[in-house]
């Protein structure tokens, strides 16, 4: 039942706006071909603005698409310096273990 009023008010507002529409063209001080050039006109205007917006925003995105890719490249060469630092590090400390575990073995048994 509510989606019917919603429906039913929905139409009044489509039909209220063409109406005053309707009325603005026709009590309008200008001509109706003055009228016509001038939406025409306000029409291209739009057209414009949209087209040229829209070539702005992508450019914008291509903008950060290529910073974004530059960002992962960054941090992936960072990361991987440190985990080739930390594989070098943890050798080093497995080589060092091992060796005491030897000399431990040695003292032990000799």
């Amino acid at each position: 039942m509510s989606n019917t009023r919603a429906g039913d008010r929905a139409t009044f507002l489509l039909l209220g706006a063409a109406i005053g529409v309707a009325t603005a063209l026709l009590l309008a001080p200008a001509s109706g071909a003055r009228t016509r050039r001038r939406l025409r006109r306000q029409g291209e205007e739009a057209a414009d603005y949209l087209i040229n917006t829209g070539k702005e925003l992508m450019e914008n995105c291509e903008d950060l698409y290529e910073r974004s890719g530059e960002l992962v490249g960054d941090r992936t060469r960072e990361l991987s310096g440190k985990y080739r630092a930390l594989r070098e590090y943890s050798s080093q400390l497995l080589d060092e273990a091992e060796t005491i575990l030897r000399r431990t073995k040695s003292a032990v048994v000799g």
